[in-house]
């Protein structure tokens, strides 16, 4: 799973706090959609993570912040991915304690080509904003229904949803591509500013990397066993993702980056998440894996 953002956050969360979402993770983005043919043969297995991130630098505003990522998906029926995702993040600054809370519910059609959401977000417990809506992809447009915060329909050019963006990131990681860019809509309330992202793809250890060009297979940092035995001989990717959209820089800095070690099987670990203003990182704190559903 990957994780990214939809907008430019700074280091005064109250008035303009991260908010990532899973695409994923990868991803979208990672979270995060370069659906193609090549993706059909990849299965992200039903997993339960949670990520402990710390600040890493900042800007002289923001004396420290912390975070925490809990994200469930599952596969109630061969036809759909469920995610539950969660991003709590705490911001000190010199006199104020700020608390973010993002919620997000969402169910991807297996095909890609339907996307429900609803995502609600709280700062210091108080509600704050809530996106709620459905997009459906048909031929080269993506339809765009809001019901909140208001409602209204809106229609882009084809744009690929968070769970096939991971999973297309994976088989073009396994294809041998280096740079993949793709345009997503991962559930943002300003759909007209066109997410797009690109991501470069890199063996997760070089030195786990022959000559004959064959990705690595590494286990998680900082010796966490159990969550080493259960992804132990996997492939993996580190990617590097920036996004941009109609606020971008006009010098061509992103909006947002990240990093992240991408699994096979669609679990990210070692994030690092740099917004305007202060960088977090972090990694996997917990992780059960579940089974996969008995799909023709």
């Amino acid at each position: 799973m990957k994780f990214r953002s939809i907008g430019s956050p700074s280091v005064d969360p109250a008035k303009d706090r991260p908010v990532m979402r899973a695409t994923t993770l990868p991803l979208l983005i990672s979270i995060v959609g370069v659906f193609s043919a090549v993706a059909s043969a990849q299965e992200l297995v039903p997993h339960r993570a949670s990520y402990d991130l710390s600040m890493r630098e900042g800007d002289s505003d923001l004396v420290d912040a912390q975070g925490r990522i809990a994200i469930e998906m599952r596969r109630k029926t061969c036809d759909t991915y469920d995610l539950d995702y969660r991003f709590v993040a705490r911001f000190q600054q010199e006199q104020e304690l700020i608390v973010t809370d993002q919620q997000t519910r969402s169910t991807e059609s297996a095909d890609g080509e339907r996307f429900d959401f609803e995502t609600k977000t709280f700062i210091d417990a108080s509600p704050e904003n809530a996106v709620i809506g459905t997009a459906s992809t048909r031929g080269d447009v993506t339809r765009v229904a809001l019901t909140a915060p208001k409602v209204r329909t809106v229609e882009v050019p084809k744009s690929l949803f968070p769970m096939q963006h991971t999973i297309a990131l994976i088989g073009q990681a396994k294809a041998g591509a280096r740079i993949v860019e793709t345009r997503l809509y991962d559930g943002d309330e300003e759909v007209e500013k066109l997410l797009t992202s690109t991501a470069v793809i890199a063996p997760a250890s070089e030195s786990g990397t022959g000559r004959d060009g064959k990705v690595a297979e590494v286990t998680p940092s900082d010796g966490r066993a159990s969550l080493s035995d259960q992804l132990t001989g996997l492939a993996a990717w580190r990617i590097s993702e920036s996004f941009y959209n109609s606020d971008s820089d006009p010098d061509g800095l992103p909006i947002f980056e990240t990093a992240y070690t991408l699994y096979e099987n669609g679990v990210s670990d070692d994030l690092v998440l740099t917004f305007d203003g202060y960088t977090l990182a972090g990694g996997l704190a917990s992780l059960d894996l579940f089974q996969m559903p008995d799909c023709p």
